[in-house]
Parts: C-alpha cells; structure tokens; sequence
C-alpha cells in the first residue's frame, strides 16, 4: 500500500491531502502565506513561500507510514518570478493581485494585442498577473528583466526545488499568459517582447506528467523516499473540480476560496469562449474545457466587512448571527464597493451579517444568469472552499441560487483532486474519473 500527497497552492495559505492508494484521505494540514505589500503590489519572499509548502508536506509525510508514492500541486492564478542564470531569485514571488496601472499596459501592447490575449490565452488582460507584471518590469526595470535567466511561477519554481528539473503543465500555463492555449506551446511572439526565448521558461507537458522524483537532500526535508515521485498538476479550480466530482457539463462547481468561482465542464473551447468566460484544459481524456466566471478576492470583501460591523467576531458567533438574519435583510444589500460600509445604518445586526452573504451570493446569482444566457447549464451544484466550513453560510447561498447545493471535501477539495491527479500520474488509478470514484467510495463508507 502507497500514499500520496496533493497540494493546493491558494493565494492565503498552502492546503495539503494525505490519500492512500484506495482513495482513503488520511488528514489534511495548512499553513498560511504572509506577504510583503508595496502600494498596489503583493510580495512573496521565494524562501518563506517554499519554506510553507515544505513543511506542510512533512507534515503530512510524518502521518502515515506508508511509503509515499508521489507528490502533486495545484496552484492558484499566476504569480511570476525571475531567476538568474544559477536559479537564485533576482525578484520576490511577485502575487497575482498586485495591480500594474493601464497606462504600463498601454506602453507595451497596442489595443488590438491587448485584445487578442483572450483568443490567444483563453484569459483576457488585466492589471494582474505575469504578462501584466513583465510589461511593468519593461517600462521600469529593464535591467532587471535583461538579467533574467528563467522565468517561472511559483508553483514551478517550488517543483524545481523539489526535484531539480523545470516543468509546467498546460493548465498551469493558462495563468502565465505566456502560452498560446489552443497549441499547448509558447508564444514565441510574446516572449521576443521581452528578450526571451522558450529556453528561459519551463517546458510544457500535459497535466500528471512525471517531472521527477524528490532529491535526497529534498526527501530528507520532506519526509518522503528519494523513489518519491512529483507529478505536475493544474490551476487550482479544476484540480478543486476534480476533487468534488464536478466532471460533466451541466454541473456547476462554486470554489469558493479568496476569490469565489464559478466552474463549468464543457465540450470544446470555441463554446468556452464564446461565454466571455475564463477558459482553462480540463480532464486528460474527454470534455477537455472548463468556463469559469470570478467574484474576484470576494472572501477578502466579506472579512473587511464583518471585522468593520463585528470587530474579530469568531466564525461561530458570526454564523449565528447569519442564521438569525432575515431573507433580504430588510432591503440591505452589500455589493463590495466602498459605498456599501455606509449602508448597514439602521439594520438589526443579525440581518447585516446575512447581508453580507447574501450580498456575494446574489452577485453569484447575477453571473449565473448572464452564463445561462450564454448556454451553460447548471443542473446540479457543488461547492468546495472556506465558505463551505458554515453549513448556515452554505445554506443561504442555496437559498439565493434556489438550487440544493452538495459540499464534497469542502476546503480540501483542491489538494484531495492534486493527490487523484498524483495517483493517475504515477498508474495507480487508470483516468481521473476512476480516481474520483475510488475517492468517493472511501469518503461514502466513511459517512455511513
């Protein structure tokens, strides 16, 4: 019997599964990011991020004695980093919601390119994320981006560390923006940009590709066998889909993390991109396309909101007060502008904390409309993520929506889908599907 270790990289924290061969999950473990903010940026020291998602491996390595097979990341939204020509970092995990002002954006790419990315990248350009970030660095530090002798994100560069080999999947190359997503390869024309070649970036392979198995120095840090094998995973949203079940068109994942989500498998790209949806691969086999619509940094909004009504109230005090709120709160309604913290006046406190439940779950409501519209269907409902921890949260939610919602592995969704996705990596389980009902029995046994 073997074991296997998924993470899920979020922008706050680090998720870690521990799962046996059999789909069994055997703990979980987390630990948080801390960040270094500069005006509108976001930093991540290289070190103290790998530092993080190292000792949740050990952490969870040190719980079993079984031998662990294989190691697999998913990872939230791009954030880049450069590296000189020995792999030390010339610049700081730089996060994905650091803001690059349009008019560094407007010095490097024209309108028509600029609206080219989302044909190209599946995602269109805003103020976030590597292409965004490398033109800033263009007009602001060229000599920094001159010096640069590999360009990476950060899950790649964890995965380096790990093995000493670079790689990174297609659905991790969504999210760097520096790959044509249709063609699975880079964009040449991108890269010259900036004075890259695609020997500057990792190599791409498709998602549960061996890339290496863990350095001795490296096994001894983590825990695991130098027989340890790490398998390369996808954005976090479709390892979280994985995780959940969330397989078929006509099902709808909310992943509701930092930012809240709204994920439907579908058939072909052409239709995914016809939505206006973020676009992203999927399964290795079958329907290979998701959409996903965000409510961007959304679980950040309502933490402002209930430290600025409630003071640091604990998450059960708080959801007595949603389950004692009314629907509609007395005609409150927060839309996460800096207007709505004037709105609460006069509301009993219990309906301004359901508000602000209820506030994201209608704009959740609204973005569900406007995808129907565009042919999605969203027959059944799961949702994954912190939010999920409230069964009252999660229960004013379904009532917003007017759909049942089902919770599968809640916020360990995206690592327990990173360990299915390490098991077919490795042939412990023939397909993804396989592997999530493998999972699935052991979670239905445990539950009876």
């Amino acid at each position: 019997m073997k074991s296997l270790i998924g993470l899920d990289i979020g922008t706050s924290a680090v998720k870690g599964a521990l799962m046996t061969e059999t789909g069994e999950i055997l703990g979980t473990a987390s630990r948080p990011f801390t960040y270094t903010e500069q005006g509108r940026a976001r930093f991540l020291d290289p070190e103290a991020f790998c530092g993080t998602c190292f000792s949740v491996i050990r952490e969870l390595a040190d719980r079993t004695v079984l031998p662990v097979a294989a190691i697999c990341s998913c990872c939230a939204s791009g954030n880049p980093m450069l590296l000189d020509r020995d792999g030390r970092p010339l610049t700081p995990i730089v996060g994905w919601q650091t803001e690059v002002a349009q008019e560094d954006l407007d010095k490097v790419y024209t309108p028509e390119e600029q609206a080219a990315f989302y044909r190209t990248v599946g995602w269109p350009l805003f103020g976030g994320m590597p292409a965004a970030n490398l033109a800033w660095l263009r007009v602001h530090e060229p000599e920094l981006l001159a010096r640069a002798e590999t360009v990476v994100m950060s899950a790649e560069y964890l995965n380096f560390r790990i093995t000493g080999r670079w790689g990174i999947s297609h659905s991790m190359g969504t999210p760097s923006y520096l790959m044509d997503q249709e063609k699975g390869v880079y964009n040449e024309a991108l890269l010259r940009r900036f004075g890259f070649s695609a020997d500057k970036l990792p190599p791409i392979f498709d998602k549960g590709t061996v890339l290496g198995t863990v350095t001795p120095p490296m096994a001894a840090r983590l825990g695991v066998s130098a027989e340890t094998r790490v398998v390369l995973g996808s954005f976090d949203h479709p390892s979280g889909a994985l995780g959940a079940g969330v397989l078929d068109e006509g099902e709808l994942l909310l992943s509701c993390g930092t930012s809240w989500v709204e994920f439907f498998p579908v058939a072909s790209r052409e239709f995914a991109l016809s939505t206006g949806g973020l676009v992203d691969r999927f399964l290795l086999r079958g329907a290979p396309w998701c959409v996903m619509k965000s409510l961007t940094s959304v679980s950040e909004k309502i933490d402002a909101r209930r430290e600025r009504f409630f003071g640091r109230i604990p998450h059960r005090a708080f959801d007595e007060l949603v389950g004692r709120g009314t629907a509609g709160c007395g005609g409150l309604r927060f839309d996460f502008t800096d207007a709505d913290f004037a709105r609460a006046g006069g509301h009993a406190g219990a309906d301004v904390a359901r508000a602000i439940i209820e506030g994201a779950a209608l704009q959740l409501k609204d973005n569900l409309a406007a995808l129907r519209g565009c042919g999605l269907r969203a027959e059944k409902i799961t949702a994954i993520g912190g939010i999920t921890n409230s069964a009252v949260c999660t229960r004013v939610i379904a009532e917003v929506l007017e759909q049942e919602i089902r919770v599968v592995n809640g916020q360990s969704a995206g690592a327990v889908g990173s360990c299915l996705l390490a098991g077919v990596g490795v042939g412990l389980f023939p397909g993804e599907r396989e592997a999530f009902a493998a999972m699935k029995a052991r979670l239905d046994e445990k539950q009876a």
